[in-house]
């Protein structure tokens, strides 16, 4: 049985897991997922194929994985003693309460230990570590979630657990009384997609959406709400249908029209998807040649959309968008039930807060300071952001010799919150003592600091990887790259080879793991570019917008581009955006966004979510090409007022564009905006 589990592990995971995690790693986590099908009176019932893809896998997502199975099994096993598969998923729930609650923060994902440590969670990693909780006593589990709500700009992804033969939800950390429970049950409702991730090539019954070599993607909508299929035939304009054309299926959100599913077309040219009763946005495209339009669910059966070749050319059309409606809403559990449970969470939330309550405190921490004799409000502010990490943040900076204190500082304050809570010592003690300054910056410089010393590139997981590159990279290419960076690319070339389907849950691979694996999708690739770069003291980012690597030198930041890829001219064009609007003050991933066509569709360039129109100040140094502006209203009756509008950018061209935002009557009121799940 453990080699059979093995087998399957390690023929369908991602490159991030073979390249970033030991066969040991992997070898122990089986043994417990094993373990579970003897100790729990449920494991034996569990079907062979329910076993393989849903309790044995650590991955659940896109996280960074950990050994959270082997610290907490026991954990678990004494709470759910005695209980029935039923009550021991409710219990489990109800433990992971008692250790996390929601807090939004940014995209990289926090292995289940690490959202332990700090007690919170986004929604993502909350189900994530439920799901790994529930695994580890060997009930079957999976994270399921919206991608974009239709009804809001936001997302969301719970549980389902595999109980006594059928799937039930629930609300991650956010215990219910009963299954098939939870906050967003009526906005599950309204929703266009509820997804989720199958492990391996699964074969079960359920609505695949796609069933590729390594996954399948399972489309659970209707558990959830009323859907219905439509369907889309792509012909040419000889009116021959066209086989494998991508059909992306699009919802407004965030200011953009983001591909719910991606459906190819089959020798007849259909396409075919089952969604919600809300509008989307149909993209059909084939190489550069692409067609599109919008429906009404609810009012459409089949749309034919014919592909036609890309001409520049500006334009400009608006969407009157709307939304399922509401339904009404179904009866909950009883009041007895209910008031119970919530006497449970005031419990759960005392234990959690008493642990919270052990961090060091503000006063503690500038104590501290003054005892290493360093800033005493950096090193509080510092400490206190550490969390539950707080132990590993003074450990840290203790051991470090007094010279490089203020270095240390520096590197600690350009970590985000998120690594500033999970970051062990090794980490931080590798990028302290290994950082080079070939050009003698000054070590508070911004060239210095951010794209030098940050350990972080993008959302992958922060390894210590200066040393090993000082260790790994030839003598020459040490020596030569600083002065002439492009070394690295044609190093890279030559060394990594590209596949980006093996890598299919988007979880970048290390730097080191690139190196050692020598197999890397396009986005690990371009952070393993930048942190050789920065192993060499040569300053380097991803392009805020583009993500194209980049590295400084002779005083500008210089494109990367890979023997794969086709660089564009290397002029830049330059778009200044504005906007005379006040009420309100228009705001990126809010109300309008910038996208650029590039293979037969429109990639939305990457700048801050919030970042208001009168923040870019400047003018934005981007590609030349086709760009299509997004903007985006919401109004209070579910109806979103939307416009696309198309310009063509010349190299050299300076283009200013103003952001103008459609109005309804006059008593319509524009909905507020949440968090972002």
């Amino acid at each position: 049985a453990q080699t059979e589990a093995l087998k399957f592990l390690f023929a369908f995971m991602p490159l991030s897991d073979l390249a970033d995690y030991s066969g040991e790693f992997f070898l122990e986590n089986v043994n417990i997922a094993l373990l579970t099908r003897k100790e729990f009176h449920w494991g034996k019932g569990i079907p062979e194929e329910i076993f393989l893809h849903y309790v044995l896998p650590n991955r659940v997502n896109n996280e960074n994985l950990d050994s959270f199975r082997i610290a907490y099994y026991s954990e678990i096993s004494e709470r759910i003693k005695g209980l029935d598969m039923t009550n021991a998923a409710l219990e489990i729930n109800h433990w992971c309460h008692e250790k996390v609650s929601y807090q939004p923060s940014d995209i990289r994902t926090s292995g289940p230990l690490s959202t332990i440590l700090s007690a919170r969670g986004r929604c993502g990693e909350e189900s994530t570590f439920t799901v790994s909780a529930l695994r580890t006593a060997g009930i079957p589990s999976r994270q399921v979630y919206t991608p974009r709500w239709a009804h809001t700009d936001d997302n969301h992804a719970w549980v389902e657990a595999w109980i006594n033969g059928t799937w039930h939800y629930m609300a991650a950390c956010e215990p219910e009384p009963v299954l098939d429970r939870g906050w967003f049950t009526e906005p599950a409702r309204r929703a266009m997609l509820v997804h989720t991730k199958s492990f391996g090539a699964w074969s079960g019954n359920e609505n695949a959406i796609n069933r590729y070599k390594y996954f399948t993607e399972i489309n659970n909508l209707s558990t959830y709400a009323i859907t219905k299929r439509i369907c889309v035939k792509v012909i040419d304009n000889h009116e021959t249908p066209v086989k494998d054309a991508v059909v992306e299926y699009q919802l407004y959100n965030y200011a953009e029209f983001y591909p719910l599913a991606v459906v190819p077309s089959d020798e007849n040219g259909i396409s075919s998807f089952e969604t919600g009763l809300g509008d989307l946005l149909i993209w059909a495209r084939r190489d550069n040649s692409f067609d599109y339009r919008k429906i009404s669910v609810a009012e459409s059966d089949t749309l034919i959309l014919k592909l036609a070749d890309f001409i520049k050319g500006t334009g400009s059309k608006d969407l009157d968008l709307n939304v399922p409606p509401v339904l009404p809403a179904f009866d909950g559990p009883s009041r007895e039930l209910v008031e119970k449970n919530e006497r449970r969470l005031k419990s759960e939330n005392e234990l959690r807060q008493a642990y919270i309550d052990s961090w060091m405190k503000r006063g503690d921490a500038e104590i501290f300071a003054s005892q290493i004799d360093t800033d005493p409000v950096i090193t509080g502010e510092i400490i206190e952001g550490s969390m539950g990490n707080y132990k590993v943040i003074t450990s840290f900076l203790r051991q470090t010799p007094e010279k490089d204190r203020e270095l240390a500082l520096s590197l600690l304050n350009i970590l985000s919150e998120k690594d500033l809570r999970d970051t062990k010592v090794d980490v931080l003690s590798d990028h302290l003592n290994n950082v080079r300054n070939p050009f003698g910056l000054d070590i508070k410089n911004e060239l210095f600091v951010n794209y030098i010393l940050n350990p972080r590139v993008s959302n992958e997981m922060v390894v210590p990887y200066r040393k090993y590159f000082s260790d790994a990279l030839s003598a020459e290419l040490k020596a030569g790259a600083p002065d002439n960076p492009r070394l690295i690319i044609g190093f890279i070339n030559g060394s990594i080879k590209i596949s980006d389907e093996e890598n299919y849950y988007k979880t970048p691979l290390t730097p080191r793991g690139v190196d050692e694996l020598k197999i890397s999708d396009p986005k690990s690739r371009a952070i393993y570019f930048v942190a050789i770069c920065r192993s060499l003291g040569i300053p380097s980012r991803l392009e805020p917008g583009s993500n194209v690597p980049q590295y400084y030198f002779d005083s500008k930041w210089n494109d990367v581009y890979f023997q794969d890829e086709d660089a564009p001219s290397e002029e830049k064009g330059y778009l200044r955006l504005f906007s005379s609007e006040s009420n309100p003050v228009p705001e990126y991933y809010v109300h309008f966004t910038v996208a650029r066509f590039e293979n037969g569709r429109y990639n939305t360039l990457e700048y801050d979510y919030n970042k208001r129109i009168t923040d870019f100040k400047e003018e934005l140094a981007v590609t030349p090409g086709h760009y299509m502006i997004v903007t985006g209203n919401r109004l209070s009756d579910n109806k979103i007022l939307s416009n696309i509008s198309f310009y063509d950018l010349d190299p050299g061209q300076h283009l200013s564009i103003e952001i103008k935002l459609r109005k309804d009557t006059p008593d319509s009121e524009i909905s507020g905006i949440i968090y972002r799940r």
